[in-house]
Order: C-alpha cells, then structure tokens, then sequence
C-alpha cells in the first residue's frame, strides 16, 4: 500500500509540473504546447486520485 501512495504522490506532484510547464508555455504564446502539458497534467492528476481512492476501480 505505501508503493501505491508513493506512486500516486509522484503523480500528483508530475500533474502539477505539467500545468506549470502549461502556464510558461501560455505566456510564450505556444498553444499547443500548452494544451499538451495541460491534457499531461489531468491525465496524471486522475491517474494520481484513482490510485488512492479507496474502493475506486481501474
């Protein structure tokens, strides 16, 4: 149980890399490559809460 806490901090904390690579981009004026960190960091985000959610299925 603590390898999956582990693995889901790592993904929390990749989400919120993502969105703050999503914000930098944002301010280049690089849409695409903020729309990708942002589809990045949601993904891992929900990767992150559905490994800790107790009873949640895959």
């Amino acid at each position: 149980m603590q390898a999956l806490d582990a693995l889901a901090a790592v993904l929390v904390i990749g989400a919120a890399a993502a969105f703050t690579f999503g914000a930098m981009a944002l301010s280049r004026s690089n849409d695409v490559e903020a729309l990708y960190y942002l589809v990045v960091g949601v993904v891992a985000l929900r990767a992150g809460v559905q490994i800790v959610r107790p009873g949640a299925s895959a």
